[in-house]
């Protein structure tokens, strides 16, 4: 099977990280031995604030997490790139650097995105709650979220539980890199 770079996009708290992580878990078990999974708040937390949240700062790490994952795949190696990427002029660079790149935008409303961030305690929304937004440097409030104008999947995660998207990822990911994807066994009610 040829390699391939999935990247799912999204804002804060849309689900990226935990879609991302649960198709590695699934993808390396079950169809494609070597795989990585690069997530951005893990390459911020590797590079140690020597990348900012300003839009600047946030087009360096898109073009990071792009670099690392064209790197891995002209060596045979696929991968799962999580990060918010709210420019379209990344994503495009992205698309034409890497031949088989898949894109797939999380849309999920603002308001549920600063609910759940609320839930999860990461605080990444908490200057809206102060009233602050002006230099915030926080996509979907002071920097826009630009929706992407050509993604390979729209996931609603907002409108759908976790399962449903997980299983309409996986059904279009057999149709779009033509490999067999088997269908994870049905969860245990309750668990995560």
């Amino acid at each position: 099977m040829p390699p391939f770079v999935i990247s799912i996009i999204g804002l804060s708290s849309s689900g990226k990280s935990t879609l991302g992580r649960r198709l590695h878990r699934h993808l390396s078990t079950a169809v494609v031995p070597v795989i990585d999974l690069i997530d951005g708040d893990s390459v911020r937390d590797f590079l140690k604030g020597k990348i900012d949240y300003t839009p600047a700062g946030r087009r360096l790490s898109a073009s990071v997490q792009t670099l690392l994952a064209h790197t891995l795949y002209r060596h045979g190696i696929s991968s799962i790139v999580c990060n918010i990427s709210p420019f379209e002029e990344s994503r495009r660079f992205a698309r034409s650097r890497i031949a088989n790149f898949v894109e797939i935008y999380l849309e999920c409303p603002l308001a549920v995105c600063m609910e759940r961030d609320l839930e999860l305690d990461k605080n990444v929304y908490q200057p809206a709650r102060k009233g602050k937004i002006e230099g915030a440097n926080v996509v979907g409030l002071d920097i826009e979220f630009e929706v992407p104008a050509n993604p390979d999947l729209v996931l609603h995660t907002h409108a759908e539980d976790e399962d449903g998207s997980f299983a309409r990822l996986l059904s279009f990911l057999e149709l779009r890199l033509g490999m067999r994807v088997p269908l994870p066994a049905a969860r245990v009610a309750g668990s995560r």
